[in-house]
């Protein structure tokens, strides 16, 4: 069997966008709005389904493996379930879990070296290309940058080595380690909030959420009573699929369109 392509399981740029997909797209907000915010809360720096499909490929190259939209959607429900179980679960784990969960349900050969390395791989999972210069532009208008992200710590002291380039550091890293939760529990949120509020002083309605989930971080954010940016990237599908009907406050196609436009305001509002 042919190694599946990786453009097989992602949304085609050359095909329109569903009516349901352009609904949950539109602005519901001006873009003027955004000066208003003094701290962005992020998840949507990582390319993490190019991560995993590049780390799975002991299972895509066993005959009998379906196809990547079909791992994807096992490996994601198993994933999830065992977040909700395990709430103090490490990353790096659950995904090993995951991972052995998946061949038994798709009927797969289970290697224990190739799930070990699969959650161990999380730290090396790439970055997008706009990532880093977008949050250096960010950091130049003052606004508070602060990560909260379903990795624990080891893995993400790998992962801002692709981010941290020159600019500077994020205010705050939040992971489900140091929380004791994973992203969509509410929480997660709220122990942002409540560290925002104690630390700098910064109120709810002045946080905003800045994530390309749609599952793991608009809705919730939504739910306690925040808005959010949903960064569109064209070719997501895990949290974006099945969740079209989940509006966003903004929706912004890359992290450098939104830099560029939340730069321009805030200069704006100090003209």
């Amino acid at each position: 069997m042919a190694e599946p392509s990786f453009a097989a399981h992602r949304i085609s740029a050359s095909k329109p966008m569903s009516p349901s997909r352009r609904r949950a797209s539109r602005i519901l907000h001006d873009n003027a709005e955004l000066a208003q915010y003094e701290a962005l809360v992020f998840d949507c720096y990582g390319d993490w389904e190019r991560g995993m499909y590049d780390n799975l490929q002991p299972l895509f190259q066993q005959k009998t493996c379906p196809d990547a939209d079909r791992v994807f959607e096992v490996l994601g429900r198993a994933e999830t379930k065992l977040q909700g179980e395990n709430k103090t679960m490490l990353y790096p784990t659950v995904l090993e879990q995951a991972y052995h969960r998946t061949t038994g349900e798709l009927r797969l050969h289970y290697d224990a070296e190739a799930a070990a390395a699969f959650g161990a791989s999380v730290g090396e999972w790439p970055a997008f290309g706009d990532s880093a210069e977008a949050l250096g532009v960010l950091k130049q208008t003052g606004v508070k940058l602060v990560v909260l992200s379903n990795v624990d710590d080891d893995s993400f002291e790998q992962t801002r080595l692709q981010l941290e380039t020159g600019w500077g550091e994020f205010d705050e890293v939040c992971t489900a380690e140091a929380i004791g939760s994973y992203k969509p529990d509410l929480r997660n949120f709220a122990y942002v909030l409540d560290m925002l509020d104690q630390k700098y002083e910064i109120p709810p309605n002045r946080v905003l959420v800045v994530a390309n989930s749609k599952y793991h971080d608009i809705a919730p954010a939504h739910k306690i009573g925040l808005k959010a940016v949903w960064i569109n990237r064209e070719d997501s599908v895990i949290g974006v699929t099945g969740y079209e009907d989940v509006d966003p406050d903004w929706t912004f196609e890359t992290m450098a369109e939104f830099a560029r436009v939340f730069k321009e305001v805030k200069e704006d509002e100090l003209a």
